[in-house]
């Protein structure tokens, strides 16, 4: 390897590292945007058939994960904090009482709820499925969290799950945390309307 191929590789190690989530307006700025660009393409739906063609955009990884981030002491504990896990995982939680971490895994969907896990996902202490459903459509409604430990506890290998095939997973529904917000701007502050071991209590 040459001297510039070493540096670029250095750079982005220290890309990373660098990297920071997005702050509390980022957040609901870019949730803001999202949900112009979904309404827009609803509207297409509805006035050109041939639209049907033009899917919604999946949602981005750092707008999900800086949403978890924010939220750690809601969704976890308040002596917990998160941040981004590089090529270890999508982020790394810690607690100021353990010098023990836990690696996160981080999934977001709208209202076509399928996700594809991965042996990776499989493998981490936390998987954490933001559940957005209509919300980027229509402009409201509420937003679920949900929280499984040790996931490959449950799935045996990797597969893609929507909500009703993820929560028919034996142990899935009896062992997985749910949080329920009304809005974008409630999970960010910790304002929750509803928590269950369980989701479908």
């Amino acid at each position: 390897m040459g001297s510039g191929d070493e540096k670029d590789s250095s750079n982005r190690q220290a890309r990373q590292r660098a990297r920071e989530p997005l702050t509390t307006e980022e957040i609901l700025e870019l949730g803001s945007s999202l949900t112009e660009v979904f309404r827009a393409i609803r509207t297409m739906h509805e006035r050109k058939r041939v639209a049907k063609y033009i899917k919604y955009p999946p949602l981005p990884s750092v707008f999900s994960e800086s949403i978890v981030i924010a939220a750690t002491p809601t969704l976890f504990g308040a002596t917990w904090t998160a941040r981004f896990g590089g090529t270890l995982c999508d982020l790394v939680l810690r607690t100021g009482e353990d010098l023990d971490e836990k690696r996160v895994e981080v999934k977001a969907t709208g209202r076509h709820a399928f996700q594809e896990l991965k042996e990776k996902d499989l493998q981490a202490d936390f998987l954490v499925w933001l559940r957005f459903g209509r919300r980027f459509e229509t402009g409201s409604g509420p937003i679920e969290v949900a929280i499984l430990e040790a996931p490959g506890r449950y799935i045996a290998k990797p597969r893609r799950l929507d909500v009703t095939r993820f929560e028919a997973i034996r142990g899935v529904v009896d062992n997985q945390k749910l949080f329920r917000f009304d809005s974008l701007e409630d999970l960010l502050n910790g304002r929750t309307s509803k928590a269950t071991p369980s989701s479908r209590q």
